[in-house]
């Protein structure tokens, strides 16, 4: 099998993917122009990348090897483009961290794109290559991902973030502001990258040879699974195809905020959400001693112009917004490297069928102490003095998250921070996720005093509590398609039920609840039978009276053995000297394999593997009364199998000589299909009118 890593972008590829235009309020317009751009860009690399030389008869009129021009091409057509153009996701989370120069931040961005959705970021990208060879054929091939991966690199960079900040007084803008001041930045310093998994997945059950492409190792993977019962609508045993992932990580810029030297800084953080949905924002501004949320406001209903972001209409006065709710907010303090910072969390959801016209939502920030300002209280699900927080003790581990936090303290202004002191030794610490510390070896628990506090410094009464390592589990190891893991508890816990989930990448399977006494040993045996072969992790959760939810996931070394793949011969025959061989092959587990040969202990044959078909060619041994080949195929977790076939006597190789190769230099070109580099020029032709269009 082939083993194909995931491609690593130096930007967002630019894909335009027609089905998120239904989101804009003219769908058959946009549909047309983004297309368009896209259709540039990808003749234009295919030509590029091409080492075919261009037909004499346009070469003088068409020279695009340089790479301004290419780079020219590029941002014409990605500029105003936005990831959700490109990717239709099923859930994504943005953490947006402001830098301390209030002029630039670090995002770094998860799409999780899943079901029939995977369908149609396949669908949309392979439809883009309408007109070449194999493009739009219903499947997607590796010669059109090379393309992607080739035009990638300049075109997020002019993708719309369309994240604005504007300092001064809440306003919502109107004639002449552009809100959106944010762009990308693509330097050796601040590099931009896009990385992607599975979308061509690497071990497809109908990857085929691709049927008409100038490369020969070309591979071919159907938009919509083929085989009998795998439907990513109704997904059954859950196959690869139906999930892709994306990861961005990047740097955008924007007009400075001059913010921490005045009394009252004010400011008004705009992001334009109209194609969104089912996405996380998570906004972590610089420390700025009193900074709050002053006022939030969802506003729908203003169409903005994709590309540059004018035309945005008339603009409503501060709280007089009309929405429909669908984005929700809240605030936090986080400690990170021990200053004090906000952090805004924001999810925005809504049905994909009933896209809004419009949709902005603007957070005016500022400084100004409130009319009203109530001190944080703890609440009801806070632990109790004298209560146990639990941690684990296998490397520095949280015991308080951002989450609890704004679970176990409340206050007018937002999820208040909660700071704990004490635990001599434990290297205690904070960031944006929580509290953490690292338990020293052999200690089961310390004592710890903690409070809540609001961005204005008040606090809520002290509370102590004991800081606890509930129990230790070790591994039995692997025994009859079973993890055995044993648990003991810790002197001061009390009694737990716990519950032990191995976990994978994708897989995940857990135990019955079992109890584990105060200081006790328990043991637990889980079923593998749904795990893929490899090593696992085992997440522990325990609850317990007097003691906070536990849960920690441990790396105890243990791994699922791969079962062997299969590998049968079913023809094979003398063609001249060279014997032609082919069969199938098969791992229970879905890994990639890779398949050799030896005949009489030496390496033997050019093996080539298709979705679960092989075939292979190679020499007999000279005047060999006998030619026994010995297949093997072995799996990534080296587990292997052979089979041995008997190819018989070698031929005398007295064989009529080859017909001479057919000189085709001064071949008219009236057979066939056209040459891959005609294709290259009529889409720099086709290029050059849609950019001049655009100028127009």
């Amino acid at each position: 099998m082939r083993n194909r890593t995931p491609m690593v972008f130096s930007t967002t590829p630019g894909v335009s993917r027609e089905s998120i235009f239904k989101r804009q309020a003219s769908p058959d317009v946009m549909r047309s122009v983004t297309k368009c751009n896209i259709w540039a860009i990808l003749l234009t690399t295919l030509m590029l990348v091409s080492t075919v030389q261009l037909p004499t008869e346009v070469t003088e009129e068409i020279k695009p090897t340089d790479t301004t021009a290419r780079q020219n091409s590029v941002e014409a057509a990605c500029e105003g483009l936005t990831f959700e153009d490109m990717f239709n996701y099923t859930h994504a989370t943005f953490d947006i961290q402001l830098n301390d120069d209030w002029s630039s931040a670090y995002v770094q961005a998860v799409a999780w794109i899943n079901g029939s959705l995977s369908d149609q970021v396949r669908l949309d990208l392979e439809g883009l290559f309408e007109g070449l060879p194999g493009g739009d054929n219903g499947w997607l091939s590796s010669d059109e991902y090379s393309a992607i991966e080739n035009i990638a690199s300049e075109c997020v960079t002019q993708t719309n973030p369309r994240v604005g900040f504007r300092g001064g007084p809440a306003h919502r803008g109107g004639e002449g502001v552009n809100w959106y001041n944010a762009t990308w930045e693509n330097t050796e310093e601040n590099p931009l990258t896009v990385e992607e998994w599975n979308l061509m997945p690497m071990n497809h059950i109908d990857e085929r040879s691709c049927e008409q492409s100038p490369n020969s190792n070309c591979v071919e993977i159907p938009n919509i699974p083929l085989t009998p019962g795998r439907n990513c609508d109704t997904t059954i045993n859950d196959p690869d195809e139906c999930r892709i992932i994306v990861w961005l990580n990047g740097t955008f810029v924007f007009d400075g905020l001059t913010l921490g030297g005045l009394s009252n800084d004010e400011f008004t953080l705009a992001m334009n959400t109209s194609n969104m949905t089912n996405a996380d924002l998570y906004a972590t501004y610089p420390p700025l001693e009193g900074l709050r949320v002053g006022m939030f406001e969802e506003c729908d209903g203003r169409l903005i112009n994709q590309e540059n972001n004018d035309q945005q209409g008339s603009a409503p006065v501060p709280g007089t917004c009309v929405s429909d709710g669908t984005i929700t907010q809240e605030s936090r303090l986080v400690s990170i490297g021990g200053e004090t910072r906000l952090r805004v969390d924001v999810h925005v959801e809504y049905d994909m069928n009933n896209w809004p016209t419009g949709q902005d939502m603007f957070f005016d920030m500022t400084t100004e102490p409130p009319e009203v300002d109530d001190p944080p209280m703890w609440t009801n699900a806070a632990p109790a003095e004298g209560d146990i927080m639990t941690i684990a003790d296998d490397g520095v581990a949280y015991f308080v998250s951002t989450g609890q936090m704004g679970a176990w303290a409340s206050d007018d202004q937002g999820s208040p921070l909660i700071s704990c002191s004490g635990a001599e030794g434990w290297s205690m610490n904070s960031d944006g996720d929580g509290l953490y510390a690292d338990a020293p070896a052999g200690q089961d628990s310390t004592t710890v005093s903690c409070f809540a506090m609001d961005s204005a410094g008040q606090t809520t009464d002290v509370r102590n509590y004991t800081l606890q390592v509930p129990l230790r589990p070790n591994s039995n190891g692997v025994s009859n398609g079973n993890a055995e893991i044993t648990m003991q508890g810790t002197s001061g816990a009390p009694e737990m039920q716990v519950v032990v989930t191995l976990v994978q990448e994708d897989a995940q399977v857990s135990s019955d609840s079992t109890t584990l006494a105060s200081g006790g040993t328990s043991s637990v045996s889980v079923d593998l039978s749904s795990m893929s072969p490899g090593p696992f992790m085992v997440r522990i959760n325990a609850q317990g009276a007097g003691m906070a939810d536990f849960s920690h996931s441990y790396d105890l070394n243990m791994a699922k053995e791969s079962s062997p793949p299969s590998v049968t011969v079913n023809d094979g025959f003398w063609n001249g000297e060279s014997y032609e061989i082919s069969g199938f092959v098969n791992d229970p587990d879905g890994d990639p394999v890779t398949i050799s040969g030896m005949n009489g202990g030496y390496d033997w044959g050019t093996f080539q593997v298709q979705g679960n078909n092989w075939l292979a060619s190679g020499p007999g041994i000279p005047e060999a009364a006998t030619n026994d080949l010995t297949i093997t195929v072995c799996d990534n977790w080296n587990q292997c199998s052979s089979v041995i076939h008997s190819a018989g006597e070698t031929p005398g190789g007295n064989d009529p000589d080859p017909p001479a190769p057919v000189d085709s230099s001064n071949d008219d070109g009236g057979g066939g299909l056209p040459g891959f580099s005609l294709f290259a020029a009529l889409g720099v032709i086709a290029l050059a009118g849609l950019i001049h269009q655009r100028r127009e």
